[in-house]
This record gives C-alpha cells, sequence and structure tokens, in this order.
C-alpha cells in the first residue's frame, strides 16, 4: 500500500541528505523519483 502524501516527505528526506533512493520502500522509489524529476524541470523552466 502507497500513501501519497509520503512522496514529497520522502523526496525532501533524499534532498536533505537523510535517506538515499535506494533505501526507500521499493513501492515509493518511482513516484519519489518522477516527483524529484518535475521538481529540477519547473525549476529549470523558472530560470529559464
Amino acid at each position: 500500500m502507497m500513501f501519497h502524501y509520503m512522496i514529497p516527505v520522502y523526496a525532501f528526506l533524499i534532498k536533505t541528505e537523510r535517506r538515499t533512493i535506494h533505501r526507500l520502500p521499493e513501492t515509493y522509489q518511482i513516484p519519489v523519483a518522477e516527483y524529484l524529476a518535475e521538481e529540477i524541470e519547473a525549476d529549470n523552466r523558472e530560470a529559464g
């Protein structure tokens, strides 16, 4: 079971280097990676 509210929480933990993507539960790894990629793309659009 996956709780969608945990995706930004896990993303925050990765950004603050308290977790790595490989240490997350397997069901969260891809959604968190996609969430982080979307954040990067949004930042690039704003800067660009």
